[in-house]
């Protein structure tokens, strides 16, 4: 299931200083630790964690002033400049400050954002943008999901109004939503898949004015259907079908009575986004050519099962294949360089004609393809959401925090999460995503608290979620993905990184999506088992010697289990309840033997509480605590609060930052670890005049 984080709305300047930001290179600060970035970060805790706006804005801008060569700063500096002034609820556009930064942005518009007459342009932010859909052929509309309600909508991008093609209502609550869609070459319908409540899939069609919605094909066997493309003549669907045992193909889908036609078995691989040529003879799909490895290659399958190529090979990472209109070249993605960038290549009759050359370097580090008009101008989707694992010290009798948050690392900055101390409090453990959003490395990072030493883990896993170290300190246990995309929970090795499967998914059992814990004298772990669809949902305490299980606690029909926590004393788990019809949360606790549970403390509908944020019991087991958020799903501030484990009314604690969550409480009970920014914020762009430039090239 999809997880969506709201965002707060941008306003017209701050939308021009993130444009900027983005094309002068990547938002990412570099690394070296140069006096720019020590005041950015000096001005970022001012207002995230200080509320100092006024002052923050004051260091913005003379980052600004005096370190304009330093353009990523520059550019994340004036975009920080915006959101302050939106915060402080004033209009930029009037302010002496936002005529400054127009003076700056001009400055840091360099020709290096146009190559050979192309050109790359925002063409849509804010909250609730969503990159999983197309463009239309014409270039008019964008399909995505609104993760407000999971509808799938459309966008006119002439106009920027957004209109709804199903009315669904809520996804969280009806656990039903749309996710990945495709405009007919017509442009009169959309394919889109469909997640529903009982935890199967649809390949479902409308039209684009919300006419003659249909089921095209379904199949409980599979988890998702992907459609990715259509046949010129309209007649097919190119999707990918992934499996709950794992197996994935690629298929042509009949749009006039829904006859599935497999093209590729893929096994245990996972395509991000196949591409269908424009004469329908081709599909061109990236794949990971070996188990055991984060790159991906590029092959070319026809449409009639006889031939298969090999497009790309290389040691990079390429992928997310794209036809140009005239069928005679492929743009991908490639990190060949050392960052992400557009690349093309020349095929004919199936096959690569020469090398691949360089279109555009430093598109951004998570991008996603959207599809090519027929004028030629591609859409593609980028993320730029960035998470750190920070650290602070509270006092938890007065709930005072002693002094601002620091940063655990300054390496791969905007990549790391999920921290947890080591049993001795001696070492911080995280997981930090190198890579691409569709592909790369997980790492689990250790790092010492005395010599700021930091050693790096690369189990075999696609990805990592969150670590859990085991009582002795020899292990820890991951909530991950194994190479065969396999969810479910594993041990790693602390000095080796080999990783062993404790439990993974199976017919009809799946491992829940929240952290799991450890009994405090680490025979036995617990984590929220759930049948396909939350037909039933349990936290179960299973022994890892004997694989043993125990239901500790069934869920009610309607309520979902997030979150445990195992009490220093080993007598008590809490966990998070959500009622999918009455949209209350409730922190509840339950004796570890099993037994009816208690609640501590209840939420409303309308208050925001992330429910997939792991609870914490401080040292003394006297209390627990939790992030809650306000009443406005697009104010991504985070408090952490706290209530006795007898219960009675919480108290807030005073942290707050935005995307708060992750918080773990070390040994000595006055330091914390915890993650914070904005994990998922998407943007689409667009890349226009660059097929003349490779015409020209090719002459």
């Amino acid at each position: 299931m999809r997880i969506p984080i709201n965002l707060p709305q941008a306003g017209v300047i701050l939308g021009a200083l993130l444009v900027v930001g983005l094309l002068t290179g990547q938002l990412a600060m570099p690394q070296n630790n140069d006096q720019a970035e020590v005041l950015f970060q000096s001005a970022m805790n001012k207002e995230l964690v200080s509320g100092e706006l006024e002052q923050a804005i004051d260091i913005y801008k003379k980052i600004v002033a005096s370190y304009s060569n330093n353009r990523p700063v520059a550019a994340k500096a004036l975009l920080q400049i915006g959101q302050c002034y939106e915060k402080l609820g004033k209009d930029p556009d009037q302010s002496e400050a936002a005529a400054e930064a127009r003076t700056r942005l001009a400055a840091l518009r360099k020709p290096a954002v146009r190559e050979s007459g192309m050109a790359t342009r925002r063409v849509w932010a804010g909250p609730y943008v969503d990159i999983e859909g197309s463009v239309s052929s014409d270039g008019r509309y964008l399909s995505y999901t609104d993760w407000e309600t999971g509808d799938l909508a459309l966008r006119d991008l002439e106009t920027g109004k957004n209109r709804h093609l199903t009315k669904k209502g809520s996804w969280y609550e009806s656990s039903e939503y749309a996710e990945f869609s495709a405009i007919s070459p017509d442009g009169r319908q959309v394919a889109y898949g469909w997640s529903n409540k009982d935890d199967f899939c649809d390949l479902r069609l409308i039209g684009v004015d919300g006419s003659k919605p249909r089921v095209l094909y379904g199949d409980r066997h599979l988890d998702w259907i992907q459609p990715a493309g259509w046949s010129p003549d309209g007649k097919h669907i190119l999707a990918t079908f992934f499996g709950k045992d794992g197996t994935n193909q690629i298929v042509f889908v009949s749009v006039a009575d829904g006859s599935a036609r497999v093209l590729k078995m893929l096994g245990w691989r996972m395509p991000v986004k196949p591409a269908l040529s424009p004469d329908g003879r081709y599909v061109a799909y990236d794949f990971r050519p070996q188990e055991d490895s984060s790159q991906r290659d590029i092959s070319l399958l026809s449409t009639d099962g006889k031939r298969e190529t090999a497009l790309i090979e290389h040691p990079a990472n390429d992928l997310c294949p794209v036809w140009t209109p005239d069928g005679k070249r492929i743009l991908f993605s490639s990190d060949r360089t050392g960052s992400l960038g557009a690349w093309v290549i020349q095929v004919a009759d199936g096959k690569p004609q020469g090398p691949a050359e360089l279109v555009k370097q430093d598109l951004g580090k998570r991008i996603l393809p959207m599809g090519i008009t027929r004028e030629g101008s591609l859409y593609y989707g980028l993320e730029t959401g960035m998470m750190d694992v920070y650290t602070a010290s509270l006092d938890f009798k007065t709930g005072k925090l002693l002094g601002a948050p620091k940063k655990a690392t300054e390496r791969f900055v905007g990549s790391n999460s999920s921290p947890d101390w080591s049993p001795d409090g001696r070492h911080l453990a995280y997981v930090s995503h190198r890579g691409t959003m569709w592909q790369g490395s997980f790492v689990v990072c250790i790092r010492s608290l005395e010599t700021g030493e930091e050693r790096d883990l690369s189990p075999k896993l696609s990805y990592i979620f969150t670590p859990r170290w085991s009582p002795d300190g020899r292990s820890i246990l991951l909530l991950a993905r194994d190479a065969k995309n396999r969810h479910g929970l594993y041990l790693m090795d602390v000095e080796s990184g080999t990783v062993t499967p404790v439990v993974q998914n199976r017919e009809g059992v799946e491992v829940g999506w929240t952290r799991p814990t450890w009994s405090p004298d680490g025979k036995a772990i617990f984590y929220v088992r759930q049948e396909p669809g939350n037909k039933k949902t349990s936290l179960v305490a299973r022994e890892l010697e004997t694989g043993q299980e125990k239901e500790v606690y069934r869920a009610p029909a309607g309520v979902s289990v997030h979150g445990s926590a195992v009490s220093p004393d080993g007598q008590w788990v809490a966990f998070r309840s959500f009622d999918q019809a009455t949209g209350v949360v409730a922190m509840e606790i339950v004796p570890t033997s099993g037994g009816s549970s208690r609640e501590l403390i209840r939420v409303e509908k309308g208050e925001n509480i992330p429910g997939f944020t792991p609870l914490e019991w401080t040292p003394d087991g006297r209390q627990v605590l939790f992030t809650k958020g306000g009443s406005d799903p697009q104010d991504l501030k985070f408090e952490l609060w706290r209530v006795a484990a007898e219960g009675g009314k919480a108290q807030k604690v005073e942290l707050a930052m935005d995307g708060l969550r992750d918080v773990r409480i070390h040994p000595d009970g006055h330091r914390i670890a915890f993650s914070a920014g904005q994990p998922t914020n998407a943007e689409v762009w667009v890349m226009e005049n660059f097929l003349p430039a490779l015409e020209g090239s090719s002459k």
